[in-house]
Formats: C-alpha cells, structure tokens, sequence
C-alpha cells in the first residue's frame, strides 16, 4: 500500500529504500492491485456467518464430488442387474 499514489495509482518503480520517488504510476499495476484487494472479500450468508469464499467454493466441491459418487454407484448396480436398484422387498 506504501507504493500507492496520492491520486490513487500504484507505482511500479521503486528506489533502493523502498520509495516510488520518480517513478510515474502504472495502470496494468493498479488493476492488478484493485483485483488483489478485491479477491479478499467474504461471503456473507446471513449477518452471523461471515465465510471467505474459499470455504464456500470447497463446500460446492464437495457436494459436486458426493453427487457424483452417487450417480457413479447408481449406475454400476444398474449394469450389475440390468435394472435400476430398488429397496428391499418383502
């Protein structure tokens, strides 16, 4: 944040103590920046539970990852007995 402009920018350029002194500000850095700082949002499902959205998107992995076992064993019993599997009956 040091190498933020007092226009709004970011410097690239930077001297041996870590100043920007004249160097101009560099617009590919700044959107880059802006990015940076973006990504570090939460997702908030409700007021209580505030998540980074790493969490969320592991959540949704896992779920994708469990309805595909699913469909993965329903369709290896249904080659096994040539039917789709049904309870158990009396």
């Amino acid at each position: 944040m040091r190498m933020q402009g007092p226009d709004g920018g970011f410097h690239t350029g930077y001297d041996r103590t870590g100043t920007y002194a004249g160097t101009l500000e560099n617009a590919e850095t700044t959107s880059i920046v802006i990015l940076a700082l973006n990504s570090t949002s939460t997702f908030r499902l409700f007021p209580p539970l505030v998540l980074p959205p790493w969490i969320v998107y592991v959540f949704i992995g896992f779920a994708g990852a469990a309805v595909a076992a699913v469909i993965t064993v329903l369709t290896m019993e249904t080659g096994r007995k040539g039917q789709w599997p049904v309870g158990p009956t009396t």
